[in-house]
């Protein structure tokens, strides 16, 4: 699996999330299998389904987002549940933790 996690996506407006919401599902080039929300850390993991140009939904929700200051995003290789936290890495570095 491949993901796509959007640090301080829960700090934008509402109106701003349905905005991406519908932005991300009008694209052919990739599709989005699964969306997680991520309380304690304002975040959102898109889940790529694995035939997804993954370098295409990057670009275009950087795009996106490039106003929007502390909206970070980042390619997501491996999200691991241990027992009170989440481990997000990217080829094997440990992109954040969080408890959950």
């Amino acid at each position: 699996m491949k993901f796509i996690y959007i640090k301080n996506y829960l700090n934008i407006s509402k109106i701003k999330k349905n905005q991406f919401i519908e932005y991300i599902y009008s694209f052919d080039e990739f599709k989005v299998n699964n969306q997680k929300i991520i309380l304690n850390d304002n975040s959102l993991i898109l889940e790529l389904s694995l035939e997804s140009n993954f370098d295409i939904a990057k670009s275009v929700i950087d795009k996106f987002f490039n106003d929007d200051k502390g909206i970070d995003t980042v390619f997501v290789d491996k999200l691991i549940f241990e027992e009170n936290e989440l481990i997000i890495l990217n080829e094997e570095k440990i992109i954040n933790k969080v408890a959950i």
